[in-house]
């Protein structure tokens, strides 16, 4: 029987009946969960970061770990966060990402909760191109992940290598033009209710990962401008439509995207931008407008 114990509320989970309890002020609360060891994904109780979570691993197309986090709050078990571990087979490219203050309820809806966030993960992640760092056509890989009006935070592949070994560092560039570079492929966590994001760094202890407040590198260098995520380039670049007809709406010279494909000719991109309001649009520009 595992067990853990926060300030109030005592988790664990019973083997023998299949429950997942929290214990408060000597009143045992229970929620049915299976654990499945044969399935793909297969499912198990554990704690992640101090956390009792129900883990979802799946080896297939993408090589996944979830972990959805449990509390026990006002009267009823919720997902308060959730941390995807993905890594695409498609294009290499590794997302290690959470989200938090979700309030998901009821948790017993777990199975599909966690599927419809890892296919949309996985989606998003398999939409990029990584075409031109593995053809050695480009250096590095930067990948924007949040936007807003204070902060720019991007992934990036120094080199092709470190994409296949899925190494990659988080950048990120505030409006003032600060860079902070976090290294060894930290996590990214989005807080809904706080409107912020955090960078973390992993460890493993007891068998058990632990997330700590990443600490950036030090370095004497301005690194975002060392490795700037790909940029319109223009004052305006419009966006056009599958027939390559121009559309009224367009991006201005600074805006920061995402690179889907490229047409065979060269001639179109298309791309992901993610607005200030963290809301992405797909759409397609003209390649001589970005900066690649």
């Amino acid at each position: 029987m595992l067990s853990f114990a926060d300030s109030s509320v005592s988790y664990g989970y019973d083997k023998l009946n299949n429950l997942i309890y929290a214990q408060k002020d000597g009143k045992k609360h229970a929620l049915k969960f299976n654990e499945d060891y044969a399935g793909n994904p297969s499912y198990l109780f554990d704690f992640f970061s101090g956390s009792p979570a129900i883990i979802a691993d799946s080896r297939s197309l993408h090589d996944s770990t979830v972990y959805a986090t449990l509390k026990y709050s006002e009267n009823k078990f919720i997902i308060d966060c959730l941390y995807l571990s993905v890594k695409s087979k498609k294009n290499g490219i590794l997302a290690k990402e959470g989200v938090c203050s979700l309030d998901m309820s009821p948790a017993k809806n777990y199975a599909n909760f966690i599927e419809g966030k890892v296919g949309k993960t996985e989606s998003d992640i398999d939409s990029i191109d990584t075409g031109l760092i593995l053809s050695g056509k480009e250096k590095y890989l930067p990948i924007v992940m949040y936007n807003s009006k204070n902060k720019l935070i991007y992934q990036l592949y120094s080199n092709k290598q470190a994409l296949l070994d899925g190494d990659y560092s988080i950048f990120s560039l505030n409006s003032d033009g600060a860079c902070e570079v976090f290294v060894n492929s930290p996590w990214v966590i989005y807080n809904k209710e706080l409107e912020g994001v955090d960078i973390m760094s992993e460890r493993v202890l007891d068998g058990k990962i632990e997330l700590n407040k990443a600490v950036p590198k030090k370095t004497d260098a301005n690194q975002c401008s060392s490795y700037p995520a790909i940029s319109v380039i223009k004052p305006k670049s419009y966006f056009y439509d599958s027939s390559y007809r121009i559309k009224k709406s367009y991006l201005v010279k600074g805006d920061k995207v995402n690179l889907l494909s490229i047409s065979e000719d060269g001639k179109w991109c298309k791309v992901r931008y993610i607005s200030i309001k963290n809301i992405a649009t797909d759409d397609i520009m003209l390649c001589a407008d970005l900066s690649i």
